[in-house]
């Protein structure tokens, strides 16, 4: 009789499950320092080319005077019927709307001028 005799190999994987985090880390280290490179990157630019001098002049001398407006009815009207059109999502009734007050507003301009 013919003994065949097997013999078992223990295949131990312990450093291939290291080789992948140390690969791991490796990436995600790269990641973050390339964000933090492109991140320095741009905060360069941006101080390089804005010109903070000419900014603070802008904002000392501008200044915003506000006047009241007295509408008249017919102003008012056109201006209910911007809002009226611009607060309607169909477009065919939105050029009809359109239609209807640019007719309001010659009907309005002719009044005024006879």
């Amino acid at each position: 009789m013919d003994v065949a005799v097997e013999t078992a190999t223990v295949v131990v994987n312990d450093h291939i499950i290291g080789q992948s985090l140390e690969i791991t880390l490796i990436g995600v280290v790269i990641l973050f320092a390339s964000l933090f490179l492109l991140w320095g990157v741009m905060e360069l630019l941006v101080r390089v080319i804005k010109d903070p001098v000419e900014s603070e002049e802008a904002a000392e001398t501008e200044v915003i005077e506000v006047v009241p407006q007295v509408l008249d009815d017919t102003e008012l009207k056109m201006r209910a019927a911007a809002a009226a059109v611009a607060s309607i999502q169909n477009y065919d009734l939105k050029m009809k709307v359109a239609a209807a007050a640019a007719a309001f507003a010659a009907a309005g301009t002719e009044k005024q001028n006879k």
